[in-house]
């Protein structure tokens, strides 16, 4: 019997050569990417989704003949800035809106925290909340009694902030520049006073 001497196979000093430059290469493409900022990244863009959604399900709403704030059944209250958290601490508005009202509620009955009956044509089944949902981050919205809207969020990835390299707080035409601002009117309701 004759046995083969010829077999190749790999040394414990080459498979610790490869594991080593497989260690070194994911911690360079761990840091290239920034998983921290991939998730703030994410967070923002489920932001601009949800304001986009119920900036068309408020307008769709009014189009249809509705008011927001007049004071009738289901409609909210004008100069009051409506937010998606509670407690409500930290936010004062000085100007723009007299009080806050928080809540937690994402019934569209009239008894979420956008206080608007949307009724069964409503574009959304739920209202949403912030990803984070904190004092810091969160949703709000304001109108006034001629049916003028606002929500607002804060942008929380370094791109989205004012100033970032894809920046849609300062952007975005309205008065505040450290919040994303949507709807109707954008610099006569929750002013830079107000929550940010």
């Amino acid at each position: 019997m004759n046995i083969s001497k010829d077999k190749k196979g790999f040394t414990l000093v080459e498979l610790m050569i490869v594991i080593a430059v497989l260690a070194i290469l994911a911690s360079i493409v761990l840091f290239a990417l920034n998983p921290a900022e991939v998730f703030k990244k994410t967070r923002d863009s489920q932001r601009l989704s949800d304001m986009r959604t119920l900036s068309g399900a408020i307008t769709y709403y009014i189009s249809l003949g509705n008011t927001i704030c007049q004071g009738g059944t289901g409609d909210a209250t004008a100069d009051i800035a409506y937010i998606s958290v509670t407690p409500t601490t930290g936010w004062t508005c000085t100007t723009g809106s007299a009080s806050v009202a928080g809540s937690l509620d994402t019934t569209v009955d009239g008894n979420g925290w956008i206080p608007i009956n949307f009724g069964t044509d409503s574009a959304v089944g739920s209202l949403p909340l912030d990803p984070v949902n904190t004092t810091s981050y969160t949703y709000a919205f304001s109108c006034d009694a001629d049916s003028n809207f606002k929500l607002m969020t804060a942008m929380e990835s370094t791109a989205y902030v004012n100033g970032g390299a894809s920046d849609k707080e300062s952007t975005d035409g309205g008065d505040n520049d450290d919040a994303f601002e949507t709807g109707t009117d954008l610099t006569g309701l929750m002013h830079d006073s107000c929550g940010w």
